[in-house]
């Protein structure tokens, strides 16, 4: 068995579906817009993904913060993308460079799972199959 990495990895990307609170602790939805965008980025770097927008029993996130446990109800791209240094460090910079701006996060959570296998179903093996 070999112990090389897998050579694809699953990144779990949690977006908030509402700002955080302003002053007044009230909390605005997030533009569906800020969401496509993201997922048309993902998709243009990595060649696709998956964006999931549970609108009627969405994910909750909690997290302790500075001795408070903080709630969230999130949105989540799921893509799969090369194991590699250059992978880690563009959504790295990404998530801290456009992401946290976008959609005014202090933080954004990526979790990255491995090992992948791909299975791609296409026309063409379908036509094959049938000669």
């Amino acid at each position: 068995m070999s112990s090389d990495p897998p050579a694809w990895v699953t990144v779990l990307l949690r977006l908030p579906l509402f700002y955080n609170p302003d002053d007044a602790g009230n909390r605005s939805p997030v533009e569906d817009k800020k969401f496509l965008e993201t997922a048309d980025e993902i998709a243009r770097r990595f060649g696709g993904g998956t964006l999931f927008m549970f609108r009627h029993d969405a994910p909750r996130g909690f997290w302790w913060d500075q001795g408070i446990v903080n709630k969230d109800v999130l949105a989540l791209i799921e893509v799969d993308v090369p194991n590699t240094a250059e992978s880690r460090e563009w959504l790295r910079a990404y998530a801290r460079d456009i992401l946290r701006e976008r959609f005014r996060q202090r933080a954004i959570y990526l979790k990255f799972v491995g090992a992948v296998e791909q299975l791609i179903v296409s026309d063409e093996e379908i036509g094959d199959e049938h000669r």
